[in-house]
């Protein structure tokens, strides 16, 4: 059985970069990203169930509203902002 010849070949030329990159945008990259605040929003599953997203709390949504009337998404805000100060 024939042996390959590795010997030619340059394993560090796959990690050299094709393009130089800008230092302004270097530096841009190397900075910490602040994670950004998403707005509220729903989710239905496929059986019907609403759930209402705010942050990382999850709120199954049972009860449907008057359409006059305040909107679902600021009732729960102003839950979730009272029981955050409580």
């Amino acid at each position: 059985m024939k042996r390959k010849n590795y010997e030619n070949i340059d394993l560090c030329e796959c990690y050299e970069p094709k393009v130089l990159i800008p230092k302004s945008v270097s530096k841009q990259w190397k900075q910490p990203c602040e994670p950004q605040e998403r707005s509220p929003y729903y989710i239905t599953e496929p059986d019907g169930t609403t759930f209402f997203i705010v942050g990382n709390a999850c709120i199954k949504v049972s009860e449907h509203f008057n359409k006059s009337g305040k909107q679902v998404t600021d009732l729960l805000e102003g839950i979730i902002m009272y029981s955050g100060k409580a």
